[in-house]
């Protein structure tokens, strides 16, 4: 343990007492939260791996990607990793081919001088509805936050899990959530929590919350509105999203019209895009729907984060998805929050490509969030 983890442990355990004190008291200190924003999620390193293996993890980034990040202004990093991956649900542990890996690369990252959310990224929603899963999710957690513990907690976060959905049964996760952060504060003491409401981790979830009875947690929130702009053509989604092509941002009744025709075929996606159409969505309505986030941790007194945000790029057309990452960058630039943009490696985002060697970002979203365009 370095003599700054050691103090840092030091000064978490001073601080327990009040940790554990009433909710909406944030005892998370200001220098952790100037270290969340600017940020970006590192979405395949752990999440998707071609092959699982030792070369893999030790070669999916450079020192000198790292120093790139950090160069363009980046100061910390949501490091994905799925639970198929990192997790022995059968074991409730970490899998020891896979944990030094991990460690590595949070202080590689470190030494870049850039923070790590450590988010487990889970897109399993059977499982996390399954009883056994959920006590070897919580073995696991006991396991991998003690491991975790030996890490700088000025620069390492523990992200409890991604997007928890559990519709309909909103209060089981609430009180599996409040469990799950016990389990890793009684194993990280000095180490700041990041957790976020059912409903796939969105504001709406969040308003279903109270705080947890801990104090140096944080409250992350995913904005992806409007959907049906945000991921217009994605395979993945919903079946009235998957046939949209070219839907505009702004939106109005006159922009959606030359769209509807093509999709006679496709009447619940009609539907969809004729009722975006008359919302209007704009900035201002962009900025409407994150103030509720931002009114709920005002109200209980308690730090947020803009843990995901981004708009897919294959079908979007590209001055539209400019100007809402434009009016979305505004909004971020209004608020005192953290925030990593959906994603570093993938193509809601940043979109980072190697060009002759060197990591080449979106420059359009580069711009609109602060960012410089490369190194």
């Amino acid at each position: 343990m370095t003599r700054r983890t050691f103090l840092g442990v030091l000064a978490g355990l001073a601080a327990l007492g009040r940790l554990t004190a009433a909710p909406g008291r944030s005892q998370v200190p200001e220098t952790r939260l100037r270290r969340l924003a600017p940020g970006a999620n590192v979405c395949r390193w752990f999440r998707f791996p071609r092959r699982a293996s030792a070369e893999h993890f030790q070669g999916y980034m450079t020192a000198g990607e790292m120093a790139c990040m950090r160069q363009i202004g980046l100061r910390h990093v949501r490091l994905c990793v799925a639970p198929g991956v990192i997790l022995d649900a059968r074991e409730g542990r970490p899998r020891p081919e896979v944990l030094p890996h991990l460690e590595e690369a949070i202080r590689r990252f470190h030494h870049a001088d850039l923070a790590v959310v450590v988010d487990i990224h889970n897109e399993d929603r059977e499982a996390e509805l399954n009883p056994d899963w959920q006590a070897a999710f919580e073995k696991f957690w006991d396991s991998l936050a003690a491991r975790l513990a030996e890490l700088d907690p000025e620069l390492t976060f523990l992200e409890v899990i991604n997007e928890p959905v559990f519709a309909g049964r909103e209060e089981e996760w609430i009180r599996w959530n409040a469990r799950l952060v016990a389990t890793i504060r009684r194993r990280a003491a000095a180490h700041t929590i990041i957790t976020s409401g059912p409903n796939w981790g969105g504001i709406q979830g969040l308003r279903r919350m109270e705080p947890v009875a801990d104090g140096n947690v944080v409250y992350s929130f995913h904005f992806y509105e409007p959907f049906i702009f945000t991921h217009q053509g994605a395979t993945w989604s919903s079946e009235e999203v998957k046939p949209l092509r070219q839907v505009p941002y702004p939106s109005s009744p006159e922009a959606v019209e030359p769209l509807l025709e093509e999709l006679a075929g496709h009447p619940r996606s009609r539907a969809m895009l004729e009722r975006y159409g008359q919302q209007r969505w704009d900035g201002e309505r962009l900025a409407a729907q994150f103030r509720q986030a931002m009114e709920w941790g005002e109200r209980h007194g308690v730090p947020l984060y803009c843990g995901e945000f981004g708009v897919f790029q294959r079908y979007a057309r590209p001055e539209h998805r400019a100007q809402w990452f434009r009016d979305f960058g505004r909004i971020l630039r209004a608020h005192d929050l953290g925030w990593a943009v959906w994603g570093w490696d993938e193509g809601f985002g940043l979109a980072r490509q190697h060009v002759e060697g060197r990591p080449v970002v979106d420059p359009v979203v580069a711009e609109a969030l602060g960012l410089q365009p490369g190194c």
